[in-house]
């Protein structure tokens, strides 16, 4: 890996094999986590980076960021039990999620983001004016400048507050990291293509890969009891979750999402 890891880094789950598993993907990422399994086992030292199951019963964001500060980037770790509590964790100042069962090239992006210092709390940049217009090549490096981008952008164009800085910011790089990941196959040969429509009270973007696209259609609800066990379509959840709508192309390849507000 050519970043360099976070110096410490904490894996917070009560499960077994929730802790087993991580622990055994990040081991293969370079890095020898540390372990707890409850609050009462959490290091003295904080860490650069803390994994956090979201099931019931875990610590909360809002307390591992009053116990650990600011400058400790939080992940949680969110299965469609514990679905409900994600948006108040990103509230609570989580700057990613990962989705149970884990995925090795979902978190892949996302270490690689942490890593080279690219992770969800970070800063944005400012003084954007106008439409955008971006279009770049499918690695994880340019996804959080995107991110921000639009952001800031929003902000300063459309609305400010929560709707921006969460329901936004996430929705965005939830479809961005799909682009790359799934979409394009992380191959830097593929371009992701990003226009967002920016005016008084209302964002709208869309997020283009060059992939073979999907029907969205075949994604069914993953919080419904029949679905609970199966990993896809959290994503596409969360979406319209997040946004007031969320459009597909008839290929597959290409979403737009609205917020207003």
């Amino acid at each position: 890996m050519s970043s360099a890891a976070p110096s410490r880094v904490l894996v917070c789950s009560s499960r077994p094999a929730v802790r087993e598993e991580l622990v055994g993907l990040l081991r293969r990422l370079g890095t020898e986590p540390e372990i707890a399994s409850t609050r009462s086992e959490w290091p003295d030292i904080p860490p650069a980076l803390l994994f956090l199951d979201l099931a019931r019963g875990e610590p909360s964001v809002r307390e591992a960021r009053s116990v650990f500060g600011l400058d400790c980037e939080i992940i949680s770790l969110v299965d469609n039990e514990s679905f409900d509590h994600l948006l108040p964790a990103l509230a609570a100042g989580c700057g990613d999620y990962l989705f149970l069962p884990l995925n090795a090239e979902e978190l892949g992006l996302r270490w690689h983001r942490h890593a080279s210092g690219r992770g969800g709390t970070r800063s944005v940049r400012r003084g954007l004016t106008g439409d955008l217009g971006l279009e770049f090549p499918s690695t994880v490096e340019n996804l959080r400048d995107a991110v921000s981008e639009i952001v800031e952008a929003c902000e300063r164009l459309a609305f400010s507050g929560s709707r921006a800085t969460l329901n936004l910011k996430v929705a965005v790089g939830e479809a961005l990291a799909n682009a790359i990941l799934y979409g394009n196959n992380q191959d830097p040969e593929k371009r992701v293509r990003v226009r967002a429509e920016l005016r008084p009270g209302e964002a709208v973007v869309t997020i283009t890969d060059e992939g073979p696209g999907f029907d969205p259609e075949s994604i069914q609800d993953p919080t419904i009891p029949e679905n609970r066990g199966r990993s896809h379509g959290r994503g596409l959840f969360l979406l319209r979750k997040l946004a007031d709508e969320v459009r597909f192309n008839e290929t597959g390849n290409s979403v737009t999402l609205t917020l207003h507000g």
